[in-house]
């Protein structure tokens, strides 16, 4: 007959739970999280820049976003003037056309003030535009 003295039930014991480290603990001030999505050959591209330099993927990225000199594409000054450039172009393909069809020397003048002044706004562009 079994009873309840003779049954033999396993006791039940909870582990405690583990303390973090001390490290852990600490606040690191970092409360901002940045994503970026990638596909596979850029993800694997970080992944094996990320090996060479010894850091932690987040300590790459973070000093690789901080480090980093970004270049603007165009500040609204340039742009104004690439649009001034851009219809320039348009003019001169405009007298470029007359010129095949009446000759040259009527549109001879009108050409070289329009180079001159194409000139000006190229060199007023910023440094960054000229050079990229």
């Amino acid at each position: 007959m079994v009873t309840m003295s003779n049954l033999k039930i396993p006791k039940m014991t909870f582990a405690k739970r583990k303390k973090a480290p001390p490290r852990a603990t600490k606040k690191s001030g970092k409360s901002y999280v940045v994503s970026v999505r990638l596909d596979e050959e850029q993800y694997q591209t970080v992944q094996e820049n990320c090996r060479k330099s010894g850091r932690k993927l987040s300590d790459y990225w973070r000093h690789a976003l901080l480090n980093a000199k970004v270049t603007a594409i165009a500040t609204p000054e340039d742009m104004a003037i690439l649009r001034q450039i851009g219809s320039m172009a348009n003019n001169l393909n405009q007298l470029a056309k007359k010129a095949n069809e009446a000759g040259f020397k009527l549109v001879e003048w009108t050409l070289k003030g329009l180079s001159k002044e194409i000139k000006s706004l190229y060199s007023r562009l910023s440094y960054d535009w000229r050079h990229n």
